[in-house]
């Protein structure tokens, strides 16, 4: 990150979070915040540091910083907050804006409360920059869900999948069944991929998820190794879930399909969280009637599914392949 501040020296620089993700190679959690700190390290006095006060990790780094610091979060203390949090499914969020004394009523179309963080740092940063608040409500109310991350998709039966496909670290699956427990369904699906880079024992990860998910989920599919799905299963069957109600898959998306096709109905909503070299969207995209053919049980290129030429050919008989 040194390397990278030198090249782009940056006048702003946004530090939403310290999670997991870099836990293979950092290890811990404060070797995360160091590296991650060159960037703010960098910034000139005349820059800002637009921090995650309630995140302990991220808020440490104003003390490495000659630059001015702006912080935004859910606690008063931030800057710039948010309170009254309400999920608006499937619309989106609606939620208090809090800023200089002043309270702004807002709705954005992300889902979830974990999704206000960029939405706060985002009216953070243009505000430093000298826009209105009033302009910067507007445009992050046009602001669609990214693509993969909290993403409700439509079905033309009227189920709707909640699309989180595109990380697995532990503290998103976390953020995402926390929204997901509070969306009123008639049934709820959980299609449950790998943790990427769990911080601690596997063991006990897979377990609470498996309890967790239980306690909200009226079927599940859990798509992966056998090893953690052992684990996930005791987790999920501990206070009673029924057998029938749960299904394994070793690595295919097809029968994670085959076994959704024959199940969701109007009404059902389906979240879908998985490691991204997984590539869970093929099986969003095969609900929604588009041709999937491919089926590898994991993916490592850099490009998503949507701009693969291999997402309709498929592996099978195309041994020749042009990136």
């Amino acid at each position: 990150m040194a390397l990278y501040a030198k090249i782009i020296r940056p006048d702003i620089v946004v530090v939403t979070s310290i999670g997991s993700d870099h836990n293979r190679s950092l290890h811990t959690l404060e070797a995360t915040r160091s590296e991650k700190s060159e960037m703010v390290r960098t910034l000139p006095e005349s820059g800002i540091a637009v921090l995650n006060g309630d995140d302990p990790n991220v808020l440490w780094m104003k003390h490495q910083t000659r630059a001015r610091v702006i912080t935004f979060g859910m606690s008063p203390s931030n800057d710039l907050h948010a309170c009254d949090i309400q999920l608006d499914w499937p619309a989106g969020t609606r939620f208090n804006l809090l800023l200089n004394g002043k309270t702004h009523e807002t709705k954005v179309r992300l889902i979830g409360r974990h999704m206000i963080y960029p939405i706060l740092a985002a009216a953070a940063v243009a505000y430093a920059e000298g826009s209105t608040l009033d302009l910067i409500l507007q445009h992050l109310q046009e602001l669609d869900p990214t693509v993969g991350r909290m993403q409700p998709v439509h079905l033309t039966n009227g189920a709707i999948i909640l699309r989180d496909d595109y990380k697995s670290g532990l503290e998103t699956i976390e953020a995402a069944l926390d929204t997901f427990s509070q969306i009123p369904a008639s049934r709820k699906f959980v299609v449950m991929g790998e943790i990427n880079e769990p911080p601690k024992s596997k063991h006990h990860i897979y377990r609470d998820l498996g309890k967790q998910i239980a306690q909200m989920a009226s079927h599940v599919v859990f798509i992966g190794s056998t090893t953690p799905f052992k684990d996930f299963s005791i987790g999920i069957r501990q206070d009673g879930f029924e057998k029938d109600r749960l299904w394994y898959v070793h690595r295919s998306a097809r029968q994670v399909v085959m076994i959704l096709q024959g199940l969701i109905q109007s009404g059902d909503v389906i979240l879908i969280k998985g490691r991204s070299n997984q590539k869970l969207e093929r099986v969003t995209f095969s609900l929604m009637g588009q041709n999937v053919s491919c089926d590898i049980g994991f993916c490592s290129a850099k490009i998503n599914c949507d701009y693969c030429p291999m997402l309709k050919k498929g592996w099978e008989h195309n041994h020749d392949v042009v990136w």
